[in-house]
């Protein structure tokens, strides 16, 4: 096993074994200390190197231990090789298809035999599948639709997918001595949220002895070899969109030979555009009255808002989560645990509440100037309104809305679910809004527009999540957001402090939004960032 992919491939195993399972119908308890030993692994900073690493963490107990143990040794575990004896590990395919759960998934392979989504489509396309088993003729069609869909979307790479890929390469080819320069371009670089593929540029004088090397990689990557002094050009020219780079290329003409991307805007008298601008949607123009916003980086970002600990379904406790963000330069965090409805994720109840704010003063006194703000994620029930009672909404000094059921509702429905819950006087903050996860589950009807428009004049933050499973809010309404006068906040929704490193792809998303640190609640200074929650 690659020293890289240790904890991942032990992670994988487990969260395959939990399917596996519920799939058959086990114990639920028993799945799901299956995923939660998954996800803790796959969030722990450091690589697991025996079965000793694992059973000191919280949850993880001798049994799965063993396991773990069992994987490092051989690179697989014989109860998963007992499931996939029984069940077919294409089945686990059918998890892809939206809508499809474990319980689904096992019933579709029952019904059909189909062991792969490619069989499954086969058996639906030539019409084979009519009158077999219990499934009706609605739900094939259901079941067809959202195959294509999967498989279209296997073709796709999300934006850390693709960073993943380019620091592969990247590290593949860096003791290279003809190797001169690499370079993400293309949508990765402009930080589109999902790619077709990674396209990376590389400066070498030896194209054919570097083709050789390279002709093999993965079918996801797009490799263009340049002459090393035409490097600046085509990192240019790779970069932008077809309308950004089309008006830039009229304007120098037949110009090749740069220093840098820098100088070839300069040259034309125009501001350097960052990459995720050039999409061709006015930046020319503010650049060429050096007018473009000053974008957020990650440097501006004081803290986060959105954390998970022990207490729910994080995998860290709090003084370690705080202490990665302390590691971070930040200088405070939310611990926003979920709260009672959500029983998958380990919600809280009122009096798991106090007892986490009892924690938390033992905790806070010491951290010298570092602030840990008494939050929750308040599940938004499908009639409105929030999971927690007023009494502990009031004793909190954050309070983030969120939905996490009923996603089917109609537009109006919704609209008026989320403008009940974020019209509450305790919630600051409306978190993953669109509800979208990429690639897997498409946003949840909402007259989003009223819903920003509502949180511009009440001064509800708008969250852009950081998991790069999200990315929520997208940039289009990011940019939307701020035409309403929205404030926003980049938060990585952690449940590990591993996941605190996602805050890049939230602070992509946001520079892609067009947003300054002005913009983003969590730039301000402590007593700022009170000033703006406290006014609700």
């Amino acid at each position: 096993m690659e020293l890289g992919n240790v904890n991942e491939k032990v992670s994988e195993i487990l969260s395959a074994i939990a399917d596996f399972l519920e799939m058959k119908g086990e114990n639920v308890y028993r799945v799901m200390a299956f995923r939660k030993a998954a996800r803790t692994i796959a969030g722990l900073p450091r690589r697991i190197e025996s079965k000793e690493d694992v059973i000191v963490l919280p949850g993880i107990g001798k049994a799965i231990g063993d396991i773990v143990d069992e994987i490092l040794r051989r690179g697989t575990s014989s109860l998963y090789e007992e499931l996939i004896e029984e069940i077919p590990e294409g089945v686990r395919e059918f998890l892809q298809i939206q809508g499809v759960g474990p319980k689904t998934a096992f019933s579709i392979y029952k019904s059909t035999g189909a062991s792969s989504l490619e069989e499954l489509y086969e058996l639906i396309s030539t019409g084979r599948l009519k009158g077999t088993g219990n499934l009706k003729e609605k739900t094939i069609e259901k079941i067809y639709s959202g195959i294509e869909k999967a498989m279209e979307k296997k073709k796709l790479l999300r934006l850390d997918q693709g960073y993943t890929i380019y620091t592969a390469v990247k590290d593949m080819l860096k003791n290279i001595p003809y190797v001169e320069d690499i370079t993400l371009v293309g949508g990765l670089r402009r930080g589109k949220e999902i790619n077709s593929d990674a396209d990376i540029l590389i400066a070498s004088k030896e194209e054919e002895r570097l083709k050789a090397i390279i002709d093999d990689m993965d079918s996801k990557i797009d490799i263009k070899i340049v002459p090393p002094e035409m490097f600046p050009y085509y990192t240019f020219l790779y970069t932008g969109n077809n309308i950004h780079t089309k008006r830039i290329e009229e304007m120098i003409r037949d110009k090749r030979i740069f220093n840098s991307e820098e100088e070839i805007y300069h040259t034309i008298d125009l501001q350097y555009v960052p990459p995720e601008l050039r999409e061709g949607i006015g930046e020319i123009e503010l650049a060429s009255e050096y007018n473009l916003p000053a974008l957020i980086s990650p440097s501006d970002i004081k803290g986060d808002l959105h954390i998970h600990s022990l207490w729910s379904d994080g995998t860290a406790n709090i003084i370690d989560m705080a202490s990665a963000c302390i590691k971070r330069g930040y200088r405070y965090m939310a611990i926003t645990d979920h709260s009672a409805s959500l029983k998958v994720a380990g919600g809280l109840s009122p009096e798991d509440i106090r007892e986490q704010h009892r924690e938390l003063e033992l905790i806070r006194d010491k951290l010298d100037g570092f602030t840990i703000l008494k939050g929750i994620e308040a599940d938004i029930l499908p009639d409105g309104t929030l999971d927690m009672p007023e009494e502990i909404l009031k004793s909190l000094d954050i309070v983030i809305a969120s939905v996490h059921t009923k996603f089917r509702m109609e537009e109006k429905e919704m609209t008026e679910r989320i403008l009940k819950a974020i019209s509450n006087p305790y919630v600051n903050i409306l978190a993953h809004p669109t509800g979208r996860i990429l690639l897997e589950r498409d946003p949840y009807k909402v007259d989003i527009e009223k819903i920003l428009k509502f949180a511009g004049e009440r001064g509800i933050v708008m969250e852009i999540n950081s998991s790069p499973e999200r990315l929520d809010l997208n940039e289009t309404l990011i940019r939307e957001g701020k035409r309403l006068g929205v404030k926003f906040a980049i938060n990585t929704d952690a449940h590990s402090t591993n996941h605190l490193e996602n805050i890049s792809y939230g602070v992509i998303t946001a520079r892609r939004g067009w947003l300054e640190a002005k913009d983003t609640v969590n730039t301000y200074s402590i007593n700022d960032l009170f000033n703006i929650i406290r006014r609700r």
